[in-house]
C-alpha cells in the first residue's frame, strides 16, 4: 500500500482561454496587439502555477476520477478541497482535515517558522484517533498515526536542543506525515474502486437479460468486499 510517496489524485485546473476581437473591415481576420499578445503570456503562466501548486496536493491520479464514495454502512464519503489553501479535507475526520490545513499553511516556509508553527499541532495531532471515522480505521492508518505521534513527540522534546538534531526530526516528521496522507488516499481510492466496479457489474447484468434480480445480486456480490477495508475497529 505504501510503494508510491505523495501519490496522491490531481485537480482538474481550467485552462484561460482569450480570443482576439474580429475586425469586420478586414473579412473577419484576427488583429491582436503587441500588449494583448504580452498579458496573454502572463495570465498563461499563472494558470501553470496554479496547477503547480495543486499538483502539490493532489498527485494522485485517482484525485480526478473519484472523490465519492459509499461505505460499508451506506454513508456517502467525499475526499474535497478546501480552497483557501488547496488543502485535502476527509469526510467526518476533524483531527485530519485541521492537521492538513496547518501543514499545508507551512508548506514552503522556511525552517524557522515551521518550528514556531508545529508545537502548536499537538492537539490536533492528538485528536487524530479519536476523530477518526470507522470506515477510515485501517491498520495500516493507526500505524501512520502511531509514526506521527512518535515523531511529533520526538521533536518536541529536542526541540530545544542542537539545530541540526531539530531538521532532522522535522524531516522525519515530514516524512511520517506524507505517509499517512498517502495510506488515506489510498483507502479512499479502495472505497472508490469497489463502488465502481460495483455498479458496473449492476449495469452489465441489467443490459444482458434486464433482470433487476440478478443485477441486484451481482451488486451486493461485489459491495460486500466494503466490509474488508476497515479492518482495525
Amino acid at each position: 500500500m505504501k510503494n508510491l510517496k505523495n501519490a496522491i489524485g490531481l485537480i482538474t485546473i481550467t485552462g484561460l482561454l482569450f480570443t482576439s476581437c474580429m475586425d469586420d473591415k478586414k473579412n473577419n481576420q484576427s488583429n491582436m496587439t503587441d500588449s494583448e499578445t504580452s498579458q496573454d503570456v502572463k495570465l498563461d503562466a499563472n494558470s501553470k502555477a496554479m496547477s503547480s501548486n495543486s499538483d502539490k496536493v493532489l498527485t494522485n491520479k485517482n484525485m480526478s476520477n473519484g472523490n465519492t464514495a459509499t461505505t460499508k454502512s451506506g454513508d456517502v464519503v467525499t475526499r474535497s478541497i478546501n480552497t483557501k489553501v488547496n488543502a485535502m479535507q476527509i469526510s467526518g475526520w476533524d483531527g485530519f482535515n485541521k492537521l492538513f490545513i496547518q501543514m499545508k499553511k507551512i508548506e514552503d516556509a522556511d525552517f524557522k517558522t515551521k518550528s514556531a508553527a508545529i508545537p502548536n499541532m499537538g492537539s490536533i495531532i492528538g485528536s487524530l484517533q479519536s476523530t477518526r471515522p470507522d470506515w477510515m480505521k485501517t491498520e495500516e492508518i493507526t500505524e501512520d498515526i502511531e509514526d506521527v505521534q512518535k515523531e511529533y513527540n520526538e521533536y518536541i522534546k529536542e526541540q530545544n536542543g542542537k539545530e541540526k538534531r531539530n531538521v532532522r526530526n522535522l524531516e522525519e516528521l515530514s516524512e511520517a506525515y506524507d505517509d499517512l496522507v498517502e495510506e488515506i488516499n489510498e483507502t479512499f481510492d479502495e472505497y472508490v474502486k469497489i463502488n465502481r466496479k460495483a455498479n458496473e457489474e449492476y449495469k452489465e447484468e441489467i443490459m444482458d437479460d434486464g433482470d433487476v434480480d440478478d443485477a441486484r445480486e451481482e451488486y451486493n456480490e461485489e459491495i460486500k468486499k466494503l466490509n474488508k477495508v476497515a479492518d482495525d475497529k
